[in-house]
């Protein structure tokens, strides 16, 4: 045993790490640091330039490089000697992240993870890139000529790598600043904007890319369906069955599991990057619920139904509420996704001879596979049931029941092998999103433990995230309780979820909730000068570890989530409907008019704001149910009016006696008041009239 333990690794510092991330670092030979105070005055203690490595536990290039190069005991031993070494995981300082992918963007033109960049003792970014290799690959250097190259030149040269920073920090500096605010935003405005989304969809395989990598737009095909609602252009529809047909149909949406990859690698939705992000399945669980409703296409529904289901077996925390944050591709840097993926060996052993005469061409699966170094096969639907019954295979009923059998045998097949791990780090931001969409589904869907576990989560957010000075914090239920001061994001998205989990729960503490996190924001995020609010409270920009993080950025583009701002715009007006206070539809207007002169530009990148400025401009519907929200004639109307599908149509319920009603209650029982751009139909108790108003009242006429 003492020979053992004479020879055991020793932990670096990232042991302690609360970051799954950082942690899995903890027995590299690199004396890592978080990034921090510590780190920085190292740095400047040693007179060493930084390394510093920003990626992802979900990340399977994070995963290469770490056993290529930072496993690697000679090229651990160069940067130990030259540099001060310093890890981040991207999901917990999205701050940090953003601001370091600007410069290598402007750097190299590109970003991604892992994210590698090389700064001066006080956090000035000088080089960058994202995956070096431990060798040189052709032009693609590598770690073994590239360290000792920077080290020699910091040592010997150094005035030309600060001169390299300060011109970098003014390139960064001038791409962060934002335009003075632009015209009033109005129907023009909108579009040009919606314009320039129609224009980028690419009709043959759906989304807005034309080549792979594609990567889902949930805020489009939102869009999108708003526009087909009130236009009736069928190119709208068209935008949304295309791209939701071909995602659901491919290897991005796990057909075994349920749930969707973050992004597929080719033209036609096949063979994804294989992590599943907590963000993507809350924003495209909307997106088909909606479209299952609006469309009335069933298999939107059944995708729609699979990736709840995915996200209540596996992201959510049952005993404590809420919900992780993301699953990783794969088990090891080796593993190029072979738990979700099959040899046509392997795919046939599990079923019977018939199972696998239809279930091989209804999947798609050949010899050569989709990975031809592996032979390994994506499941994803290639021939329809009818099809393979007009072969010859089988009647189509038949066909349909040896679907579902071999599927069944390839779902528990999959269940014994090792799944890749879920990260159980709770983000305040994405867990917003997914209270959100578990809300929706479960009104839309009747699905009540959706709707019970979104209902959950919001109050143990309050309970566990939240207090009044800072808002909501970024991440919580960790070793140390609520750690980092929530972000932008945190906070709007939350104050939407809320607002969500007052229209479905009608509890007051989420609305007055709402009202402060949103009112925290115009105090300590809002930019008076040109409009819209920076990511990063102005407090804590005061107090930034690195002058480089101190300074503010203002985000507009979707990436890929919706833009801070433009969830922002849909609370303040959804306050604004709901309290009858002006000063939140100003708010509103003032963050729209910010960006009014740059975003139309983004096409299928500012969706989020497309919508936000719409709803702007035509105040959605909304059901305001004045009774006993006890009372049997409340819930009555209170259901019918969740089960109700219109793009952005509001439900509130307030007691007769609530002391902001703006609507009269009617004796003799409930009522429901359905109201669209500041005018309404008069007071209801009959609840097919409230659904048919819901989805009628203001709209044009046909």
């Amino acid at each position: 045993m003492a020979l053992y333990e004479e020879f055991e690794p020793r932990p670096n510092r990232l042991i302690d790490a609360q970051s799954a991330y950082l942690r899995s670092a903890a027995y590299q030979p690199i004396g890592w640091f978080e990034y921090g105070p510590e780190a920085f005055g190292e740095a400047q203690r040693a007179d060493k330039p930084i390394l510093l490595d920003i990626g992802a536990i979900w990340c399977h290039w994070c995963h290469v490089i770490d056993q290529e190069s930072y496993d690697d005991t000679e090229i651990a031993t160069l940067i130990n000697e030259n540099f001060i070494p310093v890890k981040v995981d991207r999901d917990e300082r999205p701050d940090i992240d953003a601001r370091y992918q600007t410069a290598v963007q402007v750097l190299t033109g590109t970003g991604g993870w892992p994210l590698t960049v090389f700064l001066t003792p006080d956090g000035t970014p000088f080089f960058g890139g994202t995956y070096f290799p431990p060798e040189d690959r052709g032009d693609h250097v590598g770690f073994k000529s590239l360290l000792p190259r920077l080290a020699e030149t910091y040592k010997h040269r150094r005035e030309e790598l600060l001169a390299v920073a300060r011109t970098l920090a003014e390139r960064v500096e001038h791409v962060q600043e934002r335009e003075a605010a632009g015209p009033a935003v109005n129907e023009e405005t909108f579009n040009h904007l919606a314009d320039g989304i129609l224009r980028r969809f690419n009709p043959d395989q759906g989304g807005f890319e034309r080549t792979g990598p594609k990567f889902p737009h949930p805020a489009a095909v939102e869009l999108a369906l708003l526009q087909w609602d009130w236009t009736g252009d069928v190119r709208w529809r068209v935008v949304v069955e295309r791209t939701l047909l071909a995602m659901g149909l491919g290897g991005i949406y796990d057909q075994l599991g349920g749930g969707f990859h973050r992004y597929s690698t080719d033209d036609d939705w096949a063979v994804p990057h294989f992590e599943k992000m907590s963000y993507d399945n809350a924003l495209l669980l909307e997106n088909y619920v909606h479209a299952g409703r609006a469309l009335g296409v069933e298999f939107f529904r059944v995708i729609a139904d699979g990736t709840l289901e995915y996200i209540l077996r596996e992201l959510r925390d049952v005993e404590r509420g809420g919900f992780y944050s993301s699953q990783d591709a794969d088990n090891s840097p080796h593993d190029d996704g072979n738990y979700w993926t099959w040899t046509l060996e392997e795919f046939t052993a599990v079923m019977s001879s018939e199972e696998a005469a239809v279930l091989v061409p209804y999947y798609g699966v050949r010899r050569r596979g989709d990975m031809p170094e592996t032979g390994r096969n994506v499941l994803h639907v290639a021939e329809s049931a009818e099809r393979i019954a007009n072969n010859g295979e089988a009647p189509v009923e038949e066909v349909h029941r040896l679907v579902a059998s071999g599927k069944r045998k390839l779902q528990q097949a999959r269940l014994r092998r090792k799944a890749p791990r879920i990260d159980t780090t709770k983000y305040a931001n994405w867990n917003a999103l997914l209270i959100s969409a578990c809300l929706e589904a479960g009104a839309l869907l009747e699905h009540p433990e959706a709707t019970d576990f979104a209902l959950q989560t919001a109050r143990t957010m309050l309970r566990d995230a939240y207090d009044e000075d800072h808002g909501i914090y970024h991440a919580f239920h960790t070793g140390e309780g609520a750690r980092f001061p929530g972000l932008f994001e945190d906070q709007v998205y939350m104050a939407k979820a809320l607002l969500d989990a007052f229209a479905v729960g009608g509890d007051r503490e989420f609305l007055d909730a709402a009202r402060c996190l949103i009112d925290l924001c115009i105090e300590h995020y809002w930019d008076d000068e040109r409009g819209g609010f920076q990511d990063v409270d102005r407090r804590e920009l005061a107090r930034a570890t690195t002058p480089y993080l101190g300074h503010p950025r203002k985000v507009i583009e979707d990436m890929p989530t919706p833009s801070a701002n433009s969830v922002a715009v849909l609370a303040l007006d959804r306050l604004w409907v709901l309290t009858g206070e002006e000063r939140y539809h100003e708010y509103a207007g003032r963050t729209l008019q910010a960006f009014s002169e740059e975003a139309p530009g983004y096409g299928p990148f500012v969706a989020a704001y497309g919508l936000a400025m719409w709803y702007h401009l035509h105040p959605p519907v909304a059901a305001t149910i004045v009774g006993d929200p006890n009372a049997e004639d409340t819930r009555r109307l209170w259901t019918a009016a969740l089960n109700t599908y219109r793009p952005g149509r509001l439900v509130a319920v307030f007691p007769p006696d609530a002391p902001d009603l703006k609507y009269p209650a009617i004796e003799g029982g409930a009522a429901a008041y359905i109201c669209a751009n500041r005018t309404c139909a008069p007071p209801t108790a009959d609840t097919s009239e409230v659904q048919k108003l819901l989805q009628t009242f203001g709209k044009p006429k046909a």
